[in-house]
């Protein structure tokens, strides 16, 4: 970090330009740069009219690589923001490892196989730029699609019900690894923080919360197999898991509208609804992996709730405002 005096000629202040910036950047006199003041006070400098994104390019060989270390490997690729990958091997890479990576790239929103030679395969980001928060709110959906069946299947033990649930699994996954990647991406740019208009602690927030609702699927997710290995069906897990339904329906409105009244009303029911759970695991031990599930998605309930806490106070600071007890 550079520091530098400011000069005042005539009422008017002047910093000057850090010289190696500015030939890195092409200015010169005359040149244009703009100026982004952020919610925390901060003054962001940036050349050009338009928001700069440096592309990160790597190149991973994949010919010692087993297929479950493959899929890993290009999964963390893209959730750290890689915007190319080029896969290669200095042997032909076969149908079967082709198959693999395709299947495994379909699975990754907004990148794709772009070109391939018989030792390498060229995979891009293709995607413009995409606000996080409908992607969240998708995530939120449909995890809450998955709650809402596992509420059913418990009461009714249904099988085909119940796949169903374990097959959405994929799409909750997506949409976390896209959130994940978008975050990774706003720390490292700085402009695409500004183009969709959020802070990158507002980014932090959003990573924890979003890995707190794809846990909460695949404890959903769990339910479901055992209903698949065991066709399960008790009245009462499944009124048990409809309040722990409406105990995560309530998140839309946390985490969407700012409520921390709301917030805090999850919290506190964390601790009447475990000692319920205790109950039914003293009346019904034989269904107490399912309800280990059951308690693991309040707990995660809670979580995203002081995480939203978090995020809305310090919102709040920056505009601010006084924190009240019982907005």
């Amino acid at each position: 970090m550079e520091s530098r005096k400011i000069q005042e000629v005539k009422g008017s202040f002047y910093v000057y330009l850090p010289k190696n910036w500015c030939a890195r950047s092409k200015l010169k006199g005359g040149s244009e740069v703009n100026f982004q003041e952020l919610e925390d006070g901060s003054l962001i400098v940036f050349s050009g009219k338009e928001a700069y994104k440096r592309k990160i390019e790597g190149t991973f060989d994949i010919e010692n690589c087993d297929p479950n270390m493959a899929y890993v490997m290009l999964l963390s690729c893209y959730i750290v923001g890689l915007d190319q990958v080029n896969v290669v091997s200095t042997k032909e890479i076969s149908l079967e490892v082709r198959e693999d990576i395709e299947r495994s790239v379909r699975g990754m929103i907004g990148i794709e196989v772009v070109d391939e030679t018989d030792k390498s395969i060229l995979i891009k980001d293709i995607s413009e730029g995409t606000s996080i928060r409908p992607i969240i709110q998708r995530l939120l959906n449909t995890t809450g699609y998955i709650l809402n069946s596992v509420v059913r299947v418990l009461g009714n033990g249904d099988q085909k019900e119940a796949q169903v649930i374990v097959n959405r699994d994929d799409d909750v996954d997506r949409y976390n690894w896209l959130v994940q990647r978008m975050v990774h991406l706003i720390l490292e740019n700085p402009s695409l923080a500004r183009q969709l208009n959020i802070l990158p602690i507002e980014g932090l927030h959003y990573s924890h919360i979003t890995r707190y609702i794809e846990r909460i699927a695949d404890h959903a997710v769990a339910i479901a197999e055992q209903i698949l290995a065991t066709g399960v069906a008790n009245d009462e897990l499944s009124k048990f898991a409809e309040r722990a339904n409406d105990l995560y329906s309530s998140l839309l409105n946390v985490f969407f509208n700012r409520n921390l009244s709301k917030a805090f009303e999850i919290l506190e029911q964390r601790s009447s609804l475990k000692k319920e759970l205790r109950r039914l695991e003293s009346e019904f031990p034989e269904y107490k992996v399912i309800i280990i599930h059951l308690e693991r998605i309040i707990d995660y309930c809670s979580d995203i709730s002081e995480t939203a806490i978090d995020q809305t106070l310090y919102e709040m600071v920056l505009k601010g405002k006084t924190i009240k007890c019982g907005q």
